[in-house]
């Protein structure tokens, strides 16, 4: 699929969010719509023609489609020129490090606040976590697969529902999730230390018993769930 080539009017007044040394991630447009860099870290093969910004924006759409809010992409573009994605304070890369094949996906956000930010704030309710529970088994249900599922990916929009963002790294099934995919599903969430200590042992016990009277699982499931959960939580890997 051939897509519009990125040029400095495409970049016009646009304010850098975030960047490496690799050069700018992710810029804001004065209208408030973001880009997002994509570089290929291979320049053949599956990943060229079915790279992070085409999954971003497939997932996108097939998000929509479920009725789970998430972003919304308006285009899709290549980026050949690499000074236009230089980041400050470091040099243009060199043509041995360059990746040819760069994409950059205008976005308009998901309106509202993520999890992560509520806890901070201290405005985490019950209510909240048994939401969050049943909105996680709706995940599964619909076969959405989010291995970036943690409190920083799910926003609460400004009409009460929960949604999603960072959306690349996903997969979705058109069949409901094994019980050993959702296992792993919870792997992912409970996967940063200084959050799960801040959400709280009786959160999480919130959230899974949520979860688990959503999903119906089975007395057996049930149990095993909760087991996994305590191991997930005593031992996150970051």
């Amino acid at each position: 699929m051939k897509y519009p080539v990125l040029t400095r009017a495409h970049l016009a007044d646009a304010t850098i969010v975030e960047y490496d040394p690799r050069g700018i991630k992710v810029l804001q447009l004065p209208g408030g719509d973001y880009l997002k860099v994509f570089r290929l870290r291979h320049q053949y093969g599956w990943a060229r023609l079915h790279g992070y910004a085409q999954r971003f924006s497939k997932h996108a759409r097939k998000l929509d489609q479920k009725g789970i809010p998430t972003v919304q992409v308006k285009q899709c573009y290549k980026a050949d020129n690499a000074e236009l994605l230089k980041a400050p304070d470091f040099p243009c890369p060199t043509e041995a490090t360059l990746t040819k094949h760069t994409y950059v996906v205008e976005y308009a956000p998901l309106a509202g606040q993520t999890l992560k930010d509520l806890l901070k704030q201290q405005l985490m309710s019950d209510t909240l976590v048994v939401q969050l529970g049943k909105f996680i088994a709706e995940l599964h249900a619909k076969g959405i697969y989010f291995r970036s599922l943690h409190l920083g990916n799910i926003v609460l929009t400004p009409d009460g529902q929960l949604g999603l963002i960072d959306i690349a790294d996903m997969d979705i099934y058109p069949w409901k999730l094994w019980f050993s995919t959702r296992l792993r599903s919870f792997r992912h969430l409970t996967r940063y230390a200084t959050l799960n200590q801040s959400f709280g042992i009786s959160r999480w016990s919130l959230l899974q018993e949520s979860y688990i009277s959503e999903a119906k699982l089975s007395t057996l499931k049930s149990r095993w769930l909760r087991k996994k959960m305590q191991d997930f939580l005593l031992h996150p890997p970051h």
